[in-house]
């Protein structure tokens, strides 16, 4: 069995999870750790919530996609979080 990840270890690998990307192993380890951490549940939530903020916020025609240095720093700074 594998040992729950730490906060730190959920926020760090939180995109990998959320995208789909993390072994079956670590995604069912993380699975059981926000079924404990509210914390982390309610920060996951967050998370999603701002993914789709940001993909309204660049659905206008007009506007062009956020530079990729931009997404870059924000996901740098989530997982220093």
């Amino acid at each position: 069995m594998t040992a729950l990840p730490t906060c730190r270890e959920v926020l760090e690998f939180l995109g990998d999870y959320d995208a789909g990307e993390l072994d079956p192993m670590r995604t069912a380890a993380f699975e059981r750790h926000l079924e404990v951490c509210a914390s982390c549940r309610n920060y996951l939530v967050s998370y999603r919530v701002t993914i789709e903020l940001e993909k309204d916020a660049f659905a206008d025609p007009g506007l062009s996609e956020p530079p990729e240095e931009l997404i870059a720093a924000i996901l740098s700074i989530r997982r220093t979080a």
